[in-house]
């Protein structure tokens, strides 16, 4: 049997340590997961942490957070580059917090048992990042499903950073906007012809996992912007995911439909 004076012992030792830069993430998670603790959130709007264990006990600490003010626009890059740094033992925890309060991140969860950790800009942007070798548990499916649903709020950053920087991506020249681009660069380009030719909104009915690759299946609805026309498109896109990154895609669109309503 867990004795709770202990786990808080123990929590609050690791919130002193960490905030002050003496202990790195890995540690903090494996004596926070020995305590108990499922996820803990840190808000740097009010200036504390909350740690929650499993059985139910909540424990929370005043952080002194000041420097520099929380951005207003969210840098999902700023915020994985900083991650990254304090997973290399490059960026100390108050370093770690001042560069991603100045890429706009008001707090982030860390969810110890699903391995992640998600932070939060001011208008719900999200960048989700997952524990040094963690990739195992990171379905295809669901890095796919985070890419729709970062480019569905519009959110640049947090798309980009769940593709590869050699990214290559395919869709037919019959179309505007098709063609073969390369790197994250590329992936801009084709997005921005895209959402030139079409205000469009995607309905996903269905995934299938294939191991690396995964097929989504729906339907692209909207309006074509030159002359106002609707349309309502089957859809297949086809993925290849490796090591928790988009390494390659294929968006095939019902041609003959789509080029009907293009005129």
């Amino acid at each position: 049997m867990t004795n709770p004076n202990v786990n808080m012992a123990t929590i609050e030792d690791c919130a002193r340590q960490s905030h002050a830069g003496t202990i790195d993430f890995g540690t903090v998670v494996t004596r926070l997961a020995a305590a108990g603790v499922e996820s803990y959130h840190v808000d740097y709007r009010a200036g504390r942490s909350t740690y929650y264990t499993a059985d139910g006990q909540v424990c929370t600490f005043e952080l002194s957070l000041a420097e520099p003010a929380i951005a207003r626009e969210f840098d999902g890059i700023a915020v994985q580059a900083a991650v990254r740094g304090a997973q290399e033992g490059a960026v100390k925890y108050p370093e770690f917090v001042r560069r991603t309060r100045a890429a706009g991140c008001v707090g982030y969860d860390v969810w110890i048992d699903g391995k992640r950790v998600v932070y939060h800009g001011r208008r719900g942007e999200q960048q989700v990042e997952w524990f040094p070798g963690a990739t195992e548990g990171r379905a295809n499916v669901e890095v796919v499903k985070q890419v729709y649903a970062a480019f569905t709020r519009r959110d640049l950053a947090a798309a980009l950073a769940l593709f590869a920087p050699e990214v290559q991506i395919d869709q037919s020249t019959e179309v505007p906007w098709g063609g073969h681009y390369e790197g994250q660069t590329g992936l801009q380009q084709c997005f921005a012809r895209l959402m030139q030719a079409l205000d469009s909104t995607l309905a996903l009915e269905r995934f299938i996992d294939a191991g690396e690759h995964v097929v989504a299946l729906g339907r692209t609805r909207g309006t074509e912007r030159a002359h106002g026309r609707r349309y309502d498109v089957p859809i297949a896109h086809v993925w290849q995911v490796r090591d928790g990154l988009v390494r390659r895609v294929h968006y095939f669109i019902d041609n003959p439909t789509m080029l009907a309503a293009l005129g």
